[in-house]
């Protein structure tokens, strides 16, 4: 009966190993999915990330060119330059950027919830307000520019079709973030609780270990997958998309890294148990039976 106890434990938490980090990764993705909140929390800091400023940059200066033909105004260029740092530099780029993530982020999950149909075209996050902020500073330089530039200042995020398509996934994935995570406690605690003795230790052992190496392996499918996704953006927006993935990203790396150091702490702490109590079973005396 013990070494039945000891297999069923044994599986239990090698059931754990594979189960952790599906529900660190489905957790994850409820989170940033779902939580417009978690998301722009994740993404908001990247006003200071140099790819998105340079980004944000180039087609700000885009715009403003296109808008006044800087070839027919002297010295535009450099004001325009400038006009631009200054804009990047406010206190008003990180709420715009704040703002314009959250209104595309709360449009798909919109329609990702089914709540609206896709509108046509892509959705996109909008930094129009930042072209409102440079054409105030270009007035003020002696440069006219219209109140609505011809040209967009926005970056694509996904086609609302393909959002459409992925309802069924959505809808699995919120169930998964909250179920998987309750399976993986209810899996860990059979495992301790199932086994007798030392076997819990084993078990306790194998589930450690095994949780180690599938969490790293997770670390190396979201690295695979960060630059899979890149790709799937077209080639302007490409950068600043890889920017977002990878902030996105690093919650779900820092997850990892914790579930890794607990699983490589559990795993040490059985050894040490497992000789300790090996050690003291080994010292202490056999009782005799009594003479006949």
């Amino acid at each position: 009966m013990r070494g039945f106890r000891t297999a069923v434990g044994v599986l239990l938490a090698l059931a754990f190993a594979v189960t952790a980090p599906l529900a660190v990764a489905a957790s994850w993705a409820k989170t940033q999915v779902d939580d417009t909140d978690a998301y722009v929390a994740n993404v908001g800091g990247l006003s200071d990330d140099p790819v998105v400023r340079r980004e944000v940059g180039e087609q700000l200066t885009r715009v403003l060119t296109a808008q006044l033909q800087v070839g027919e105004v002297p010295g535009a260029s450099d004001v325009i330059g400038a006009v631009v740092d200054q804009v990047l530099d406010s206190d008003d780029f990180p709420t715009v950027w704040e703002e314009a993530n959250r209104t595309a982020h709360e449009q798909i999950v919109t329609i990702l919830r089914g709540d609206a149909a896709a509108a046509d075209g892509d959705v996109e996050i909008s930094l129009a307000d930042l072209y409102n902020l440079a054409a105030e500073r270009m007035r003020a330089e002696g440069l006219p520019v219209a109140d609505r530039p011809e040209g967009s200042l926005t970056f694509r995020t996904a086609p609302p079709q393909r959002l459409e398509d992925a309802q069924g996934a959505y809808q699995g994935l919120v169930a998964a973030g909250t179920w998987l995570p309750v399976l993986a406690l209810v899996l860990l605690v059979g495992a301790i609780a199932v086994p007798a003795g030392r076997s819990r230790l084993t078990a306790l052992l194998v589930g450690a270990l095994g949780t180690v190496i599938t969490t790293g392996l997770l670390l190396v499918a979201v690295a695979a997958g960060s630059e899979i996704a890149g790709l799937q953006v077209r080639g302007e927006d490409r950068a600043l998309a890889t920017a977002v993935i990878d902030a996105l990203l690093d919650s779900l790396r820092d997850r990892a890294w914790i579930v890794i150091v607990v699983a490589l702490l559990a795993f040490v702490g059985s050894i040490v148990a497992l000789v300790v109590t090996g050690r003291a079973a080994r010292r202490r005396p056999r009782t005799l039976p009594p003479p006949v």
